[in-house]
């Protein structure tokens, strides 16, 4: 029973708000908590310089247990739960951010997985088979960079202001309609300043290349080079592409050799806007990539969507600045996915990234040399597999890290080693993540990090010889470290802390809320020879300890907040429960706002009541439907009701709505209808999406003017909408006359247009169109400011901080014996390094022989070796 309490406990207080029950208890030394960061405390000093200090200070002693709904559930905890409550009486109050709570140690609800055989299905000889081995088709076209909407403008941008800059083509390759190899496509173009080949497995790539929903491509043991100096090219797709046995390098024309990443000074690396443009994959929403032992080098720049080498993304709404359908349509396809199996990766800007990816899978891969990560699946990307990979030498950051909401993650059996800062992290609310059997080894920072991120397993892991901690555990709940050897590290085992970031600017915190507040489990771990404590807890996290085989040389076992309960510890054999205090709430994220019930019902109200001529722009609430709530059959009437009041916006968007669920050529043709009806009855924007939908879709231009013709007819015969559906509102004389005269307008300017179909005269807008207009360019400019701000007001604030340390007498000194103690930690450190790279060799060739499994190109201990070494 105690332990369902516990369990309720935890879930209540995240994530019930508002206003509740809650039983209000003295909290010290008999709880026991940590009394030293109450004020009230005798013992309570204030902090010399709070720069240098990130103590959390609580008023009193005065803490809530528990969050309830109802005075009854208040009340059978306080009767029921095994807590030394003193004086405690039950209150209702509002629940507030600024809240003491009671901070219970909990175990993890993710269980332990059977990896060996989830991964199983992964391995090369196995997905090979999904490779394709006949080529066809004639869809290859050329569109200036100026003119594509089904591509993200944000993402064109950086490469059209460089070729504009230098007078260079602008010029885009689209593959649709068809199954594509590189010999294949030689073959069709035969032209070298787009495709030159060298010989027979080597080409240059000089144009940039858009694989469409309609395409694959398949790169088969070649040797690809891709034009970075003087025109910098890219691959984009929301098709599939096919890579194995095959190199990918960026290529330096004039130098006809390896084109080498400029240099970036420290305080621009992270900012965009400003980097030259490099060649780079972007896997679109509803794409797919296979890429198997192939070996990748210089790709990616830091800019503002997935342009850092090798990556996935489902573009954000955020930087969509140009509102045509088309790409929006394109944008609500299925989540991307990929298999990236036993490839090697090298000097990219990243190794591998991802934005809300599904299902998919980063195993038996070699990563090093990466500028900033190895390998960073980032927002909302769920259900990732990471496993067997080898991360090593990360030049300013981390080997493995998932950030913002990137959930039930499986990280297994890598050998993450040598990376400037941590070899794996979780952050910003990455939850229900299991971390397992890794050896993340003398790394610059902490062997895992897990910060501002609830429900992780961390369970028979290696965690040696890293520069501060094995482990570290900071604004995070329910984490569970289990059966873990953590060992020879230059700082604590492991540390379990609660820390204000609130500070730390460069942070969105709308979109990435925290809770002060931390509570571990850590049970059946190994923790021995670590420099200074084995396990440390700071400012009020909780933590319960079981059955830990603990060995210090230097320093005692128990560190920070649990110091004083030493001797407790010893008499129970080890076995010991502090629980914390904080406040276990977080801000909802701005992302995670869906439509409630009650929005629904009101929307269902809405449509019910709504007379013609309502002020309610369906359109707004039709796509709201299906982006937000994913109703389907709401969305259909929202739309139809637009249609009904004539509305070209609604016409389009119902075009593209029917457009997704469409699988026959004749509901394609049908969908399109809707979209044509929209430019008769005036949407100049719909004719540049329409002419370039064949595209995209499996259509050509004579289906194209079939749903012209099937829209003309409709509307002669006062209809707007198909009769299998009914109509919203009545269509009265009034808007029978609004309708004769759209498709009598329409006939008389497509007749004096010139143009020898619908699909010409839709086409006649391209000379003159492009999407980058000064109002586009000052949006794109405004999000690149809008971006670099909090980076470097952060650095702006490090300066400042700076020079007020310098200005105190108090933290000068703190300052100076900080940076002794951490030159001194360096100085042994490096005296040691050569004796943890000798304790690391067993397990080297432990974990050689589970990455190799999935490599058809092995990799030698003497690789490992020489990736050991010092830059």
């Amino acid at each position: 029973m105690t332990k369902k309490l516990f369990v309720l406990l935890t879930a209540v207080i995240t994530l019930y708000a508002g206003k509740c029950y809650s039983i209000l208890t003295q909290t010290g030394l008999f709880t026991p908590v940590y009394p030293y960061n109450f004020r009230d405390n005798p013992n309570f000093r204030e902090v010399k310089c709070n720069l240098l200090d990130d103590r959390i200070v609580w008023d009193n002693n005065l803490s809530y247990v528990g969050c309830y709904k109802t005075y009854k559930e208040a009340n059978y905890t306080l009767h029921h739960l095994k807590f030394n409550f003193v004086t405690p009486k039950i209150v209702e109050h509002n629940v507030t951010f600024k809240d003491q709570y009671v901070i219970f140690p909990t175990t993890s609800t993710v269980k332990p997985k059977n990896v060996n055989k989830i991964i199983s299905k992964f391995k090369p000889q196995i997905l090979e088979k999904n490779f394709p081995t006949k080529f066809y088709g004639n869809g290859i076209d050329f569109i200036d960079i100026t003119k594509i909407t089904f591509m993200p403008t944000v993402n064109l941008y950086d490469f059209y202001r460089f070729y504009r800059k230098h007078n260079l083509s602008t010029k885009v390759m689209v593959l649709y309609n068809g199954v594509y190899s590189i010999d294949y496509l030689y073959q069709k173009i035969h032209n070298p300043s787009i495709l030159k080949k060298i010989d027979d497995k080597t080409y240059i790539l000089k144009v940039p290349l858009y694989i469409s929903p309609t395409a694959k491509l398949v790169v088969n043991n070649k040797t690809l080079l891709l034009e970075t100096t003087p025109k910098p090219v890219f691959i984009m797709y929301h098709g599939d592409i096919y890579a194995k046995n095959s190199k990918f390098i960026t290529w330096n024309l004039k130098d006809n050799n390896y084109d080498k990443r400029e240099h970036i000074p420290e305080e621009e690396l992270l900012l965009i806007g400003l980097q030259k443009p490099r060649p780079y994959f972007i896997g679109l929403t509803g794409s797919k990539t296979y890429f198997i032992n192939n070996y990748f080098k210089g790709l990616g720049f830091h800019s503002t969507s997935a342009t850092f080498g090798i990556a996935l993304l489902h573009f954000p709404k955020d930087l969509i600045v140009n509102k045509y359908n088309l790409f929006t349509f394109l944008n609500q396809r299925g989540l991307p996915k990929g298999y990236y199996i036993g490839n090697t990766m090298v000097d990219n800007m990243m190794g591998f990234y991802c934005s809300e990816a599904k299902n998919t899978a980063i195993i038996g891969n070699l990563m090093y040399d990466n500028l900033i990560y190895n390998i960073d699946p980032h927002d909302y990307s769920e259900g990732l597999i990471i496993a067997r990979n080898i991360t090593a030498k990360a030049k300013h950051a981390h080997g493995i890290v998932i950030s913002r909401q990137v959930n039930h993650t499986i990280i297994a059996q890598n050998f993450s080693f040598n990376n400037h800062s941590a070899g794996i992290m979780l952050d910003r609310l990455s939850n229900y993540n299991y971390i397992f059997d890794n050896l993340s080894a003398i790394n610059g920072y902490m062997g895992v990090s897990i910060q501002e991120s609830d429900d992780v397993l961390v369970y028979k892991n290696y965690l040696i010889g890293n520069k501060i901690d094995g482990i570290i555990i900071r604004n995070s709940l329910r984490i569970s470290v289990l059966d873990n050897y953590i060992a020879y590290n230059a700082k604590n085992g492991v540390e379990v802390l609660t820390k204000n970031i609130d500070g730390m600017i460069y942070r969105n915190f709308a979109r990435d809320p925290y809770h002060k507040a931390t509570a571990a489990v850590v049970e059946d771990n190994k923790i021995i020879d670590n420099i200074f404590y084995s396990i440390v807890v700071k400012n009020n996290a909780a933590v319960y300890l079981k059955d830990n085989e603990l060995r210090n040389k230097y320093y005692p076992n128990f560190g920070g907040d649990l110091n004083i309960f030493t001797s407790k510890i010893d008499k129970n054999h080890g076995k010991f429960k502090l629980y914390g205090i904080g406040n276990p709430f977080r801000a909802r994220s701005i992302d995670e706002i869906r439509m409630s019930k009650k929005v629904v019902d009101e929307a269902r109200k809405i449509f019910i009541d709504a007379s013609c001529n309502n002020d309610f722009v369906s359109e707004m609430l039709g796509k709201l439907y299906v982006s937000k709530y994913k109703n389907q059959y709401m969305a259909q009437k929202e739309y139809i009701r637009g249609i009904s009041q004539l509305y070209p916006n609604d016409m389009s968007s119902y075009g593209y709505f029917l457009l997704s669920k469409a699988n026959t050529k004749k509901e394609y043709i049908n969908a399109i209808s809707y979209i044509a009806q929209s430019i008769i009855f005036g949407n100049s924007r719909a004719k540049i999406d329409i002419s370039q939908i064949p595209y995209v879709v499996p259509v050509d231009k004579n289906d194209i003017n079939k749903a012209f013709e099937i829209a003309l007819n409709r509307l002669k015969n006062y209809k707007v909408v198909d009769d299998i559906y009914s109509s919203a509102c009545k269509i009265d004389d009034r808007k029978k006359a609004k309708i004769e005269s759209a498709w009598k307008i329409f006939n008389y300017k497509f007749k004096h247009s010139g143009a020898k179909d619908y699909f010409e005269y839709c086409s006649l807008p391209l000379k003159d169109f492009t999407i980058f207009t000064p109002k586009i360019i000052k949006k794109i400019h405004y999000i690149f400011a809008k971006a670099n701000e909090p980076k470097k007001a952060y650095y702006r604030k490090l300066l400042k901080e700076n020079q007020l340390i310098k200005d105190s007498p108090d933290c000068k000194l703190v300052s100076i014996r900080l940076k002794r103690i951490r030159d001194s930690l360096d100085q042994y450190y490096q005296t040691e390094r050569s004796k943890m790279i000798k304790v690391l060799n067993p397990y080297i060739d432990q974990y050689l022989k589970l990455i190799n499994e999935y490599r058809l190109h092995k990799v030698s201990k003497k690789q490992i070796h020489e990736l050991m070494q010092e830059n």
